[in-house]
């Protein structure tokens, strides 16, 4: 399973109006089959967050495809962006999941297939990636900064 951790600024005075349209975009993503695991808001700073999870990075392409690629979505696109000041999103590959029973277990690890936002994301219409990035060693570390 991989996730998306999704952070949102909005707009001052528009964190209301942005809590009623996404409980319908929450309903339209489970509807096709995206799951939305937590939604929190800090009113302080309008910070906007929330998780979304999809059984592989096969799977989170296709669905995100068929969300943004709707009808629903495309009648709505511009009046959601209009609340937003920027966003991020970390890709997360899945440690640990709950059971049937509730229980934490560990998935098969590494998880099977593509790790997770390795097909990347385009930026809605409109917008560009800004210039922060993080950087990362290429293949495995031994914990002390130097490829193995």
């Amino acid at each position: 399973m991989i996730s998306e951790l999704r952070r949102y600024r909005i707009k001052p005075g528009r964190i209301e109006s942005w809590l009623r349209f996404f409980v319908e975009a929450a309903d339209e993503q489970q509807r096709l089959g995206i799951r939305v695991e937590y939604v929190g808001v800090d009113m302080e700073t309008n910070t906007f967050t929330w998780v979304r999870s999809f059984d592989d990075e096969g799977a989170r392409r296709s669905l995100k495809d068929e969300f943004y690629g709707s009808a629903w979505w495309q009648e709505r696109e511009s009046v959601a962006m209009d609340h937003v000041l920027g966003y991020d999103v970390t890709f997360l590959d899945a440690a640990l999941v709950r059971g049937d029973r509730g229980e934490l277990m560990a998935p098969p690890w590494p998880a099977p297939g593509a790790p997770a936002g390795s097909e990347g994301d385009e930026p809605p219409d409109g917008w560009t990636m800004s210039t922060n990035r993080a950087w990362v060693p290429i293949g495995p570390t031994t914990g002390e900064g130097k490829t193995p």
